[in-house]
């Protein structure tokens, strides 16, 4: 499956999978963004919307 999607692909999936899984940490979930050089701050300010971003 690698060779079709890519390495980055590979990485969109496995956070996909991760967010499905309640046990899943916050901390893991942002590390996982990052590798996908996604910010995981305006993912969340984003899906909550009214929230301001500090910093």
């Amino acid at each position: 499956m690698s060779r079709r999607n890519g390495q980055l692909g590979e990485r969109l999936i496995e956070l996909f999978n991760a967010l499905q899984r309640r046990e899943t940490t916050f901390g893991q979930i942002y590390a996982m963004f990052a590798s996908c050089g996604i910010d995981a701050r305006r993912v969340l300010a984003d899906h909550f919307p009214g929230g301001e971003l500090h910093g």
